[in-house]
């Protein structure tokens, strides 16, 4: 029986150091690849801003051999980014910005190159370099070049915000308010003149539309009705607005010869006005005030004074 126990415990013992190490291994290869996925994750969005603030090349262009090759590919990347016109990436080395250059330098300088061109393609060249050249004129240039990027991105997020803002003036310049629940229905404008806006069927014509005329027309054998108001002189349709009205425009007939109801105005035009006893208090003395923002008020005051002794 101990025999059998002591074969039972080490079959089991080996497959149990079996199955730990097994596992073991399995969690160290599944640690392992976070570890790279979580590191990918991180470099991704820095690569992605470094090409968004430069868009350049994405891998170092092979040297030139020839000159007739370096001159064409200088004088067509006339206008571009710096990097573009030496042919190396925006995260290259300041060793291998020096190394192309002085390779197409030798090529197309014009000692050396007497080809049309090489004069223009040397200068391109000379340009860029004093641009990226020096660690200090490059870490400035692409300090500008991150700056431009922001102000782009600022001024298209400006611009998106100002339209967004005339859209909204817009839809407010084309809604009316309503007395009733307190809220804005849109009108519509409608291609139809004032002077001939107003359906009469006793006529059988359309009326001229004053200021602020409100009247319906009704449709599909009078069960559909449409309300119409001039406004700005401008003819408008403000079915949805008359829909909260109903019980201040019960009385309106439709296609009716005469105008039973116009559009209120503000208060500001039914307040009464002040009347004062001395008519000429209100208006302003340009002299006083004058006298006043320069100082000379005790000088006014004394000059009445002395006029009231001679009077005197």
């Amino acid at each position: 029986m101990a025999t059998n126990s002591w074969y039972w415990l080490r079959v089991h013992s080996t497959l149990f150091l079996e199955s730990s190490c097994s596992i073991m291994q399995r969690i160290r290869l599944i640690t392992w690849i976070c570890e790279k996925f979580k590191g990918r994750k991180k470099t991704e969005p820095a690569n992605d801003s470094h090409n968004f603030a430069h868009n350049g090349l994405q891998h170092n262009m092979n040297m030139p051999t020839t000159g007739e090759e370096a001159m064409k590919r200088l004088l067509a990347c006339k206008g571009k980014d710096p990097y573009s016109i030496l042919g190396v990436v925006p995260t290259c080395t300041d060793d291998d910005i020096k190394r192309y250059y002085k390779r197409q330098a030798f090529l197309v300088h014009p000692d050396k190159n007497n080809q049309p061109g090489a004069e223009e393609a040397f200068k391109i060249l000379v340009h860029a370099f004093d641009m990226i050249g020096e660690p200090e004129r490059r870490a400035a240039y692409d300090r500008g070049v991150v700056e431009s990027a922001q102000v782009v991105q600022a001024w298209s997020e400006l611009t998106e915000l100002l339209q967004q803002l005339q859209q909204k003036v817009e839809a407010a310049a084309n809604t009316i308010r309503c007395s009733a629940c307190g809220l804005r229905h849109k009108r519509i404008k409608i291609d139809r003149p004032s002077y001939a806006a107003r359906n009469c069927n006793t006529c059988k014509i359309h009326h001229a539309a004053r200021e602020g005329d409100i009247w319906a027309e009704a449709k599909v054998f009078g069960f559909l009705w449409h309300y119409y108001a001039c406004m700005e002189g401008t003819v408008y349709d403000i079915t949805e607005w008359a829909g909260c009205q109903k019980d201040s425009l019960k009385h309106l007939r439709p296609d009716s010869h005469i105008v039973q109801y116009r559009i209120a105005l503000g208060k500001q035009n039914n307040q009464p006005r002040r009347h004062t006893s001395t008519p000429h208090a209100e208006r302003p003395d340009l002299e006083n005030l004058l006298n006043t923002l320069y100082g000379q008020g005790d000088t006014s005051q004394a000059t009445r004074r002395r006029n009231r002794k001679t009077n005197k």
